[in-house]
């Protein structure tokens, strides 16, 4: 990314499909020059499936692919 790039983007939901797809959508954002998502939008539920429990596990992974594409995120809950 440039030092003061102009971000494009839009709510991204992964947690709303299987983990097999995540690498193609990663293509189709290159491909569309998307360098920022939002996310977890609708999670939290995922996140915090019972009082005082929590699951990070697909949060992280999808944050580490993400940076590894060079896509930001904007966290929402």
């Amino acid at each position: 990314m440039s030092e003061h790039p102009i971000y494009y983007g839009g709510d991204y939901n992964p947690d709303q499909w299987p983990e097999d797809t995540w690498q193609e959508d990663m293509r189709l954002f290159r491909l569309a020059h998307v360098n920022l998502v939002t996310l977890p939008v609708f999670s939290w539920a995922k996140l915090q499936p019972a009082e005082d429990q929590y699951d990070f596990g697909w949060l992280d992974r999808i944050l580490d692919l993400l940076h590894a594409n060079h896509i930001a995120v904007c966290l929402a809950t």
